[in-house]
């Protein structure tokens, strides 16, 4: 984890989800608030591996604080901090389903 980072040599959650959909040809915003803007929004029910989902832990003016990439099984990778570096972490766990603010369809 690189705060700012969008390489393989460290990534900031946005950092990661840009280099991804960058691979797979595909352009998005590069912070995770500019990153609501693309695709369509997708219900939680209707998650699909890819989907981008979005967090908003409330003590930032940003209209998300976090974003990973939904990977199925109600989990999603993401970059999460200089300590953890990326991870697979459950939507379920206390911390994201408490700040869970929505989901975005980018690619299909």
């Amino acid at each position: 984890y690189v705060y700012g980072g969008n390489s393989t040599k460290g990534f900031d959650c946005s950092g990661l989800t840009s280099y991804v959909y960058k691979q797979c040809g595909y352009s998005i915003n590069r912070t995770a608030s500019g990153q609501l803007d693309n695709g369509r929004s997708v219900s939680k029910s209707e998650l699909q591996p890819g989907d981008l989902v979005f967090f908003n832990e409330g003590s930032s003016k940003s209209r998300a604080t976090h974003v990973g990439i939904y990977i199925g099984g109600n989990e999603f990778v993401h970059a999460a901090n200089p300590r953890k570096g990326v991870v697979t972490t459950s939507m379920n766990s206390s911390y994201y389903s408490a700040y869970y603010i929505g989901a975005r369809r980018v690619a299909g």
